[in-house]
């Protein structure tokens, strides 16, 4: 049986594991998910051997590069035998599905370890999410929740996430909210671009229902673009459900998204303001840092909800047709009528 894979087989495959054989930088910018990463060059090698490739040709730079791998072999070796002892399946791949892998799956399955190579390496991946973004609608659709800043959106989410009910949380994936606060409330890093298509691409690919629960946004949310397809599928397509509640229920819930008590916090919270300046005016962003000062973030939050948020979100709110408004006071009860409409969809009662 032929040890080389193709990428849709491979990611049926069960008890599996990819070994991502590329340097930490190329793992670091984007992976297939859950792989490992065994790097036969780290970027420093790896650098050394291109530009070695580029001065003296292709049989200095493979001469260099055994060299360079030769005191890896053992370790190597050791790695790959306690996974091929925990997985049933082993895919390993590189950049192109070129050198790399096949040194690797051609030296070890010599030694008794039986891997796959995948294809195409990591590149054929790439252009399977792409092709699966663009054409995403043919299967799957979502369920827009629309509404101002601190209704509740992004706690619907989570709340129907525990439920088992897909939800896509486009700001968490992006680690940000799209706003100058979006950040705050974030601990991780912001994804590379092709990162945060990995994980749309997973996420949408393993839903348990073609009726996706999620958030309206613009095409840019935080650092990251929605890929074409999906914000299309979010804007024209689907269902689309106006959620509301109370201005004083919205400013807890901004509160306690973007403020802690530390005044590493409130720095940033300062940075954020400040950056509001020219929208807001010296009068309202002086205020606003007062009120910081005093650690009123209550008084902040109604401040920005009245003459940030709302302005500047409510034109992109008006402009749709709703199928659905949910009020959010009670909380519990909104969430029991997000929950039937999905369960009216997946059964196909409701049209």
């Amino acid at each position: 049986m032929s040890n080389i894979i193709e990428i849709e087989d491979s990611l049926e495959l069960k008890n599996s594991i990819f070994v991502d054989v590329r340097s930490e930088s190329e793992y670091e910018e984007d992976r297939i998910k859950n792989s490992i990463n065994i790097p036969i060059l780290n970027d420093e090698q790896r650098k050394i051997v291109g530009t070695l490739y580029k001065q003296e040709g292709k049989e200095k730079a493979i001469e260099k590069g055994l060299e360079l791998i030769a005191d890896k072999l053992k370790d190597i070796y050791i790695k790959l035998k306690k996974l091929s002892s925990e997985y049933d399946n082993l895919i390993v791949y590189c950049a192109r599905g070129g050198m790399r892998s096949s040194l690797l799956v051609n030296f070890y399955s010599g030694l008794g370890i039986s891997m796959y190579k995948l294809d195409g390496g990591y590149k054929s991946y790439r252009n399977y999410v792409i092709d699966f973004l663009e054409n995403a609608d043919e299967n799957y659709e979502f369920i827009v929740l629309h509404g101002l800043t601190g209704v509740g959106k992004t706690d619907a989410l989570k709340y129907l996430t525990k439920k088992n009910i897909s939800s896509l949380d486009l700001e968490g994936f992006a680690q940000n909210c799209g706003s100058v606060f979006g950040y705050l409330g974030f601990q991780e890093k912001p994804p590379s671009q092709k990162m945060f298509e990995t994980l749309l691409f997973e996420y949408i690919r393993n839903s348990n229902s073609k009726y996706i629960f999620t958030e309206s946004e613009s095409r840019r949310v935080g650092y990251v673009m929605l890929p074409e397809n999906i914000y299309n599928m979010t804007i024209e397509k689907g269902y689309h459900i106006l959620v509301e509640d109370s201005t004083e229920n919205r400013i807890k819930r901004l509160v306690n998204q973007y403020v802690s008590l530390s005044s590493k916090d409130d720095d940033k919270i300062l940075e954020s303001i400040e950056k509001l300046r020219k929208r807001l005016g010296s009068e309202k962003t002086n205020y606003l840092i007062e009120k910081l000062n005093l650690k009123q973030y209550d008084e902040i939050a109604k401040e920005l909800i009245i003459n940030y948020y709302d302005p500047l979100y409510k034109y992109s709110i008006d402009k749709f047709k709703y199928d659905y408004v949910i009020d959010c006071n009670e909380f519990e009860k909104a969430m029991d009528n997000l929950i039937d409409i999905h369960r009216q969809l997946h059964e196909g009662s409701l049209k």
